[in-house]
């Protein structure tokens, strides 16, 4: 059946279910029945479900989603409950459900594992991964047609869920992510970002659920259309929830959801659902409406995207730089760092070639005698902890690339293949696997060709042979080979011209390394500054420098200007107007070292640990740290110096310049200082003063605590003492612990729409009990109208706003 699903996919709409959770609500079948997850029912009360699902499919569903969205082993476990059991039973009830319903299908649904992944949590890709897997299998078995992968927050985990499934099974994929008000996954991720790496591992469907409002939805549909090649998925809640008698009530009507499905579908979706407060008739609204829409053709788009976990960068007219510095050839410090596990230095020239310009890095470990694929994950994940730009993964080692482009969170560049028949059926697998954009080099098995036109032909062959694998001409960049012009002057103008040919006859594009043009020449600079302009008029797309050279960023900077790349010149401008005249000059052999490419470090041992904290630069924390506690006292640092960091990060948060992995690892660069701090207390007999106790618990029928824990972990550094009761936390553990541990603040958290109702009986249980208390509440279901409506005190959006409410309440 999966063959019969991507047909009707590819010839029309695809209509998706409801909510599960709505429905048992509504039939009042909560957890006051008994039951501890809703996946438990699929082997209490298979007649409930099967009749659910039977209920979506006369509402005229395609589709019907098993009742398996936590059945995972991480959830699943807690209760006793064993997770390839329960998808197969679900399984069953969903195929026995359809059987009667000729043409539709059954997907089973993978939601997330409620794990925070490496490198924000403890949960590994591996063992996200294998929890995946283990779903996918038993639904595969049981008699699934497709798998739909939804609500995740997190690409990284959406990565793991895409790969189990398509490595352990024929089925089909829908992957879809969740959206904050920002239109930014909680880690960080844009819809862009996710249709570029969803495509590139090859899903079927991509899109979103959940979220916002309707117009929140409407817009997120736009921004998908907008990128996407592939079939684009919508499936939106039913508005924003409200609470009445203590129940969690959808107020957009059937008729109101149709409307902005038919939007939806206008605009291009093919894949149409809903997700929570949807229910029946919402969905028969639905289909209804949408099939008077003629589906639309899907447009493929042409557009070369490179991205991190949170950033893309678009490959077009726009020259981006590729930063160089990462590559231990011709570079002593790079090479002992690289021998010598020195992450630090590595990080150091990471952060310096981002400051001044580069778009991507390019990350080269090759040295003999070392083990290249282990070095070079360890550093490709060093990398993409701590910054937000995309990289480019270079190796000639087939196993090396393969091993990074695994663990890479994102689609990366991949350098490289070349026109070598061999090299190309190595290398073309592994692209198509794991998605990315590969570095085709212009030479085979005949060597370099000495003419433009020659270099045409062999990026041609690559071209061809690359569509054969899957991968089309967008994932592809073109390099046609700088040559040395001291030694081959006559070819090295042929570089030129073949950048043109390859743009005008393959539709590709470009990339060069640059600096080779000047080997054994003097005053290279000036050599390589004249060749990067000259390629860049010839419609260069990509170039490899080094962007710590102030001569070659500032051809870069004036040829965006002189070309109308740079509007009015404003990026010229706010990078030259404070600065003194740009010599030709170039740098003697004396002055020209690695130490003199790098900016001049400034300011003292407190400086650097305020710039360790903001920077997230964990593995110098603790060093930077002792140094300071040798004149300053526990108390100056943390209040002259941490505090500080951590509020510029918070504001860089809350502004969208910095993403949860980032503030994540901010707060663990902060926890390795206390480190140093809590050692020199106790050498002293003295204890670190709270500025206040807080109370945390996840209430009582929801197991998602991630939201939680980020809390936690940023009151903890701000220096709160936080008592965390967990996940699934009973009121009247709330209240026992409330009057016991007497707090200054208490903390309520909730993710899903069935369990928001139980906030406000803990906090009722609260009130009742004489706990007077401010009572915060958090989670993506809630607003602040919400917060006031069930008698809470404050509302936080997010973590910095914990922060924020818990100085106003402590005074501190």
């Amino acid at each position: 059946m999966s063959v019969a699903f991507k047909k009707a996919l590819a010839s029309g709409y695809i209509f998706l279910d409801g909510s599960m959770g709505t429905i048992l609500q509504s039939v009042s079948f909560g957890r006051e029945a008994g039951w501890k997850v809703p996946e438990e029912l699929n082997l209490t009360h298979p007649d409930l479900i099967c009749k659910i699902h039977t209920q979506y499919l006369d509402a005229g569903a395609t589709v019907i989603l098993t009742n398996t969205f936590g059945a995972n082993s991480f959830k699943l476990s807690e209760y006793g409950y064993d997770a390839a059991q329960v998808v197969t039973e679900a399984t069953k009830i969903a195929r026995k459900a359809v059987s009667a319903f000729p043409g539709r299908f059954v997907a089973v649904n993978i939601g997330p594992t409620g794990q925070m992944l490496e490198p924000m949590g403890t949960c590994s890709f591996d063992d996200a991964y294998a929890a995946f897997a283990e779903m996918a299998k038993a639904a595969e078995k049981a008699g699934a047609d497709l798998a739909v992968i939804e609500t995740m927050s997190d690409l990284y985990e959406l990565r793991a869920a895409v790969l189990a499934v398509k490595e352990n099974t024929k089925l089909p994929v829908i992957a879809s992510a969740t959206f904050q008000d920002n239109n930014r996954t909680l880690t960080g991720a844009t819809p862009e970002t996710v249709v570029a790496v969803m495509e590139g591992l090859g899903v079927d469907a991509v899109g979103f659920n959940c979220g916002g409002d309707l117009n929140h939805a409407r817009q997120l549909a736009q921004d998908f259309l907008a990128v996407a090649s592939i079939p684009v998925f919508v499936e939106p809640n039913a508005g924003i929830p409200i609470v009445e008698d203590r129940k969690t009530i959808f107020v957009v009507t059937p008729d109101e959801f149709a409307e902005t499905m038919v939007f939806c579908a206008k605009a291009g979706a093919r894949v149409l659902g809903g997700c929570c407060g949807t229910t029946h008739k919402h969905i028969a609204s639905m289909v209804k409406s949408c099939l008077k829409v003629k589906p639309r053709a899907i447009e493929q788009k042409n557009t070369t995207l490179v991205t991190s976990w949170c950033d893309t960068v678009t490959i077009a007219d726009d020259a981006r730089i590729i930063g160089e510095r990462i590559n231990p050839t011709g570079k002593k410090k790079m090479r002992e760092a690289i021998l010598s596990n020195n992450y630090n230095f590595i990080l150091s020239e990471a952060q310096s070639q981002i400051d001044a310009g580069a778009h991507i890095l390019d990350v080269n470990v090759g040295l003999p005698g070392i083990d290249e694929q282990a070095v070079m994950l360890s550093v490709v994940r060093a990398l993409q902890r701590t910054f937000p730009v995309p990289l480019q993964i270079d190796s000639s080692e087939p196993a090396v690339l393969e091993s990074a482009l695994r663990y890479y969170n994102g689609k990366a560049l991949v350098n490289s293949v070349n026109g070598k028949a061999e090299v190309m059926d190595a290398v073309f697998p592994i692209v198509k696997k794991y998605g990315g954009v590969v570095v085709g080099l212009t030479l085979d098995e005949d060597g370099i060709p000495s003419t433009a036109e020659g270099r045409l032909a062999v990026a041609e062959k690559i071209v061809n042979r690359a569509q054969v694998y899957g991968i089309s001409p967008k994932n592809i960049l073109i390099d046609t080979l700088t040559l040395t012009v001291s030694s081959q002057q006559k070819e090295a103008m042929e570089t030129v011209k073949a950048i043109t040919l390859v743009e005008k006859k393959l539709g590709v594009k470009t990339v060069l390394g640059v600096s080779n043009i000047s080997f054994g020449l003097p005053q290279r600079e000036l050599v390589n500054s004249v060749f990067f302009a000259t390629a860049l008029n010839a419609g260069l797309s990509a170039c490899i420098i080094n962007p710590l050279s102030t001569q070659m960023m500032g051809v870069y900077r004036t040829w965006r200007a002189l070309s109308g790349l740079d509007e009015h010149c404003l990026a010229y401008i706010d990078t030259y107007s404070n600065t003194t005249a740009i010599t030709t000059a170039v740098a003697t052999p004396k002055e020209k070292t690695e130490a003199s490419a790098k900016p001049e470090k400034k300011g003292t041992a407190d400086d650097d640990l305020y710039s360790i904290i903001t920077a997230g630069l964990r593995d110098r924390s603790r060093a930077a740290t002792e140094i300071l506690i040798q004149t300053k006292t526990p108390l100056e640092i943390i209040d002259g110096y941490i505090v500080p960091a951590l509020d510029v990060v918070g504001k860089d948060f809350e502004s969208g310049k910095k993403f949860l992995p980032q503030l994540l690892l901010s707060a663990e660069t902060v926890s390795r200082a206390f480190e140093v701090i809590k050692e020199e207390l106790a050498k002293s007999g003295k204890k670190s003063e709270s500025k206040g106790t807080i109370i945390l618990a996840t209430v009582h029928g929801d197991i998602h605590d991630i939201g939680k824990n980020i809390v936690k972990a940023m009151l903890e550094n701000y220096g709160y003492t936080v008592i965390d009761l967990g996940r699934d936390v009973p009121p009247q553990t709330v209240v026992e612990t409330a009057l016991t541990e007497k707090p200054g603040i208490i903390g309520l958290s909730a993710l899903m729409t069935t369990t928001v109702a139980n906030m406000e009986k803990t906090i009722l249980a609260l009130k009742e009990a004489g706990v007077r208390v401010p009572i915060i509440v958090g989670g993506a279901v809630l607003s602040p109208e919400y917060a006031n409506k069930i008698g809470a005190d404050y509302y936080a959006k997010d973590a910095m706003a914990a922060i924020s409410i818990a100085k106003s309440v402590f005074g501190s």
